[in-house]
């Protein structure tokens, strides 16, 4: 009877332990909850009831309650203040937390760390979508699910991994936690993929849909939304939608605070001007978003981020390395023999460990050395691609100012070969690999550049282009080229009254060599003029420098078809 009596005095202690450690979460959590509701009005008061959530946690020993409001914390750094240096400490100091603790809140951070790359690394994006779906496992039919589900799929978007992107917003509308709202994730997703393939007509049905849940048409939380509209009713020439939504949209955008959001904006606009035939509003939002590129760029490249996520990784193989040597020790104490050979191991070891300490000495300082030297390549590419930007602006203006259709028509040409380069060094500035380049990306991105030149022209790009890395000087050239012969075809190919315009292009390797085969389906011919241009001369020599050899060709006047041996980056 005495032991019954004890044993139920120790459950009555443990009850009460436990009711208040639930008591400190639910405070913990509601701090949290306050910090959210702030961040929803982009309000510094959020920092406010983070930091008191923190400190409480802390305080009382609330994990959960740490890590959410640290998560919290690092979403008002990245997408209010544009810090991603704080953000990207907070967010794996939560991941760190929540690993040992709480696995159930580990997809929700990874997929902070996705978002948060989506606007400057795609590949690191799809990298931290696939830990946050490897998560879920735990967490099925939850909305951190469908959060990480749909996140991967924009991730693989971006790459253009249409089929991998489609299998997994598939997979995210079937998700039953989800809210209307959360299911226009999806489709805005799916309507910007078909519009990034030409299928703009399949894309507006879906963007249209989106922002009919804005019911008092001009909220901050659509101007994404309204973006995507605007940019697929330019490929339509549909003026009515322009006239409907620019307004809107211009409301929208007023109290927004994130530059990424900005950015995607005055690109649209840009856009818009020229198409509406406004040149001084284009330049003036061209000029707007070049200076915000450049805010994102020195915000988000600070070396100090890419130091933070190199020593998080180490951090881990560190402790698992840590984990494994306390395991040896535990089983040295099976038998005297065990224990002689750990020693002996251990002697082993620590004389491996001082080869450890210089092989890391010597591997520190390379590091250095070669961030440093990374640091002046991404520097130069900034630098040249802000140079180019500048020609390129002055071309556009002396353009503007000159009466002589001929000098507008060299100038205007001049302007697509600076962008083209533009476009170049812009890929080369945002990612690790600064001397070498992927060939479908820069010519998917530099036929987007022409084709939104051209607007007007109504244009079909069919594009089969392998993905390949390629050194800089081939990767220029090939652009060059397609550039020229984009415009020829544009300029001369079709007569006036012909309705499918269409530009073929394919890039493929065989042997070791690249086939490259570009044609139109217009029927002109190449007059002497034409034959003796600049344009004309200027591919000529393009195809000589790629030291390539001509192929049989019989499509039409305007086309090349030819090879030439593949010189990796």
């Amino acid at each position: 009877m005495k032991s019954f009596t004890i044993l139920l005095f120790f459950i009555s202690i443990s009850s009460i332990v436990s009711a208040q450690k639930n008591n400190v979460d639910s405070i913990a959590k509601a701090i949290s909850n306050k910090a959210w509701d702030k961040y929803e009005l982009q309000s510094d008061s959020t920092l406010y009831f983070a930091n008191k959530g923190i400190e409480y946690s802390q305080k009382n020993n609330s994990s959960i309650g740490e890590v959410l409001n640290i998560e919290i914390k690092g979403i008002y750094f990245e997408e209010v203040k544009n810090d991603f240096k704080t953000a990207s400490e907070l967010y794996f100091k939560a991941i760190e937390i929540a690993e040992k603790k709480h696995p159930k809140l580990v997809s929700s951070l990874y997929n902070n760390l996705c978002i948060m790359y989506m606007s400057t690394d795609y590949k690191k994006a799809e990298y931290y979508g696939t830990k946050a779906v490897e998560n879920t496992k735990i967490i099925k039919g939850q909305r951190d699910e469908a959060k990480a589900y749909v996140n991967l799929g924009i991730s693989q978007s971006l790459l253009k991994k249409y089929d991998e992107a489609k299998k997994t917003l598939d997979y995210f509308l079937t998700l039953k936690v989800l809210s209307t709202y959360e299911k226009n994730l999806g489709y805005l997703r799916i309507a910007k993929n078909y519009r990034e393939q030409g299928k703009y007509k399949e894309a507006q049905p879906l963007f249209l849909k989106i922002v009919e849940l804005d019911s008092l048409k001009g909220q901050r939380e659509y101007v994404q939304d309204y973006t995507q509209l605007i940019e697929n009713s330019l490929h339509l020439k549909d003026n009515e939608a322009l006239l409907k939504y620019i307004p809107i949209l211009k409301r929208s955008i007023q109290e927004e605070k994130n530059l990424q959001v900005k950015r995607s904006f005055y690109e649209a606009m840009t856009k818009v001007s020229n198409f509406l035939n406004n040149p001084k509003e284009a330049l003036e939002y061209q000029s707007k978003l070049i200076g915000i590129k450049d805010s994102i760029n020195s915000k988000f490249y600070d070396k100090s981020v890419t130091e933070l996520e190199t020593k998080y990784q180490t951090r881990k193989k560190e402790e698992q390395i840590v984990e494994e040597q306390s395991k040896k020790k535990l089983w040295s104490y099976i038998s005297i023999f065990a224990f002689i050979v750990l020693l002996i191991v251990a002697i082993l070891l620590y004389k491996n460990s001082q080869k450890r300490k210089l092989l890391n000495a010597n591997k520190v300082e390379l590091e250095k050395l070669l961030n440093q030297r990374n640091m002046l390549l991404r520097e130069t590419h900034h630098r040249v691609k802000n140079s180019f930007q500048m020609v390129s602006s002055l071309l556009q203006l002396q353009a503007q100012g000159s009466e002589a259709e001929a000098a507008v028509t060299a100038l205007d040409n001049a302007v697509q070969r600076v962008n083209s380069m533009i476009v170049l060094h812009q890929q080369l500035y945002a990612k690790d690999n600064l001397l070498s380049i992927d060939l479908k990306i820069y010519i998917n991105d530099l036929i987007e550049e022409i084709m939104g030149s051209y607007a007007s022209e109504n244009i079909n790009f069919k594009t089969n282009i392998f993905s390949t890395i390629l050194d800089i000087d081939t990767a220029t050239s090939i652009g060059l080229l397609v550039n020229e012969l984009a415009t020829n075809s544009i300029k001369y190919a079709w007569q006036e009254n012909k309705l499918e315009k269409i530009i073929n292009l394919t890039i493929d390797e065989k042997d070791g060599a690249i086939q490259f085969k570009m044609f139109d389906n217009g029927t002109s011919e190449k007059t002497s003029e034409t034959k003796k241009n600049y344009g004309s001369e200027l591919i000529e020599i393009l195809i000589e420098r790629l030291e390539a050899e001509k192929q049989p060709f019989a499509e039409n006047d305007f086309g090349v078809n030819i090879t030439f041996k593949k010189h990796n980056g």
